[in-house]
């Protein structure tokens, strides 16, 4: 079961390939506001708790369905943000389910642990699932015991076995499917995310892997942004044809990978268009994108093409803030290639955005 540490990218990837990350987001949101409006009813209905221990308890449960909402309410979260929102719900069903007066309604509510285990399964590691059924047996263990001291022993053994037997059966259930199917999904999701005929990532997949680019960390590091664009690419194809104008984006394609850096994010965007991204600890834009120019200006094909890239200093951006950065950079190195077209073609064109650093 530990073979696959997370699921979280490939899943995730999956979903957005599939064009269901939205519907999935919004049932996430809607489903934590449903609890937490749950949690919330009981608080103040009658026979809801009144201790002060527990009133509090019952209102972080509430905060904590907030927060959680507010994780996936934004946009689709990080690996680091899942991990939050099913910690903090976790939390806030443990809290509710404590805190309630009548033991037996609060070993029911257990049943709530279910949703947030098959979360786990879907999204992340056999470690994370095996910790929360260790949470959510624990708390289910304490409501029955209490039962079993109100004198509904045989009551308590029966609707633990059910809670339990719940919040085990299901997460691993969808967690051995998951391993069952990982390798015929992540094809599919490959086979999603690449452009058929150069190989290179498309525009979707492009910002995903930019921004998983961006989570591995480190400091001092300058995250830079090419768009390239054939030159005539259009009139190259009226005098060879369109099988010529396919073997000159495949050569383009390799002569990307060869002279980018292996870490480098290289997308056929559309057409005659192609996006590259990558991290480096300082901003050497300037010269190594010209070098792609160049390189591409020598191949035994007849093509040259027009580099714009712009370059930001990503230590300085907050993780809300990198979403706006990367668009933004996109932006800026297409309005420095279509500069770079306007002056000739077959040249590059930097320019940088972000403290630090400075148009040219």
């Amino acid at each position: 079961m530990y073979r696959y540490a997370d699921h979280y990218d490939w899943f995730s990837g999956f979903l957005e390939a599939r064009s269901v990350a939205r519907y999935v987001r919004a049932f996430i949101v809607t489903l934590a506001l449903l609890m937490t409006g749950s949690v919330l009813l009981l608080l103040t209905s009658a026979g809801g708790p009144t201790g002060g221990l527990q009133k509090a308890m019952m209102w972080a449960a509430v905060g904590g369905g907030l927060v959680a909402a507010a994780l996936w309410a934004r946009r689709w979260p990080r690996r680091g943000q899942s991990a939050a929102f099913a910690a903090v719900t976790t939390m806030s069903i443990t809290f509710a389910c404590l805190a309630y007066p009548d033991p037996l309604a609060g070993l029911l509510g257990c049943i709530a642990f279910t949703t947030i285990g098959a979360y786990l399964a879907f999204f992340h590691s056999t470690k994370s699932v095996l910790t929360f059924v260790a949470i959510a047996s624990t708390v289910a263990l304490a409501q029955a015991a209490q039962m079993a001291v109100d004198g509904r022993p045989a009551l308590a053994a029966v609707d633990f076995f059910m809670i339990v037997q719940a919040n085990i059966a299901m997460p691993v259930a969808i967690h051995g499917l998951l391993r069952a199917l990982r390798g015929d999904l992540v094809l599919a999701q490959a086979d999603a995310d690449h452009d058929p005929l150069t190989g290179l990532l498309n525009r979707r997949a492009f910002r995903r892997h930019t921004l998983n680019l961006l989570s591995r960390g480190g400091p001092g590091r300058y995250l830079s942004i090419a768009m390239v664009d054939l030159d005539d690419f259009k009139a190259l194809n009226d005098a060879l044809g369109h099988a010529a104008g396919d073997q000159a984006l495949i050569a383009v394609a390799q002569a990307l990978r060869a002279r980018t850096a292996p870490s480098a994010v290289i997308a056929r965007a559309g057409g005659e268009e192609f996006l590259i991204a990558d991290v480096t600890p300082a901003d050497h834009s300037r010269q190594s994108y010209q070098e792609v120019c160049d390189a591409i200006a020598d191949l035994d094909v007849p093509v040259t093409a027009s580099v714009g890239t712009a370059v930001a200093f990503v230590d300085t951006a907050t993780e809300g803030d990198i979403d706006t950065v990367v668009d933004h950079l996109i932006e800026t190195a297409d309005s420095a290639m279509y500069r770079a077209k306007r002056n000739g073609g077959n040249q590059c064109h930097h320019h940088g955005i972000w403290p630090g650093t400075a148009a040219s």
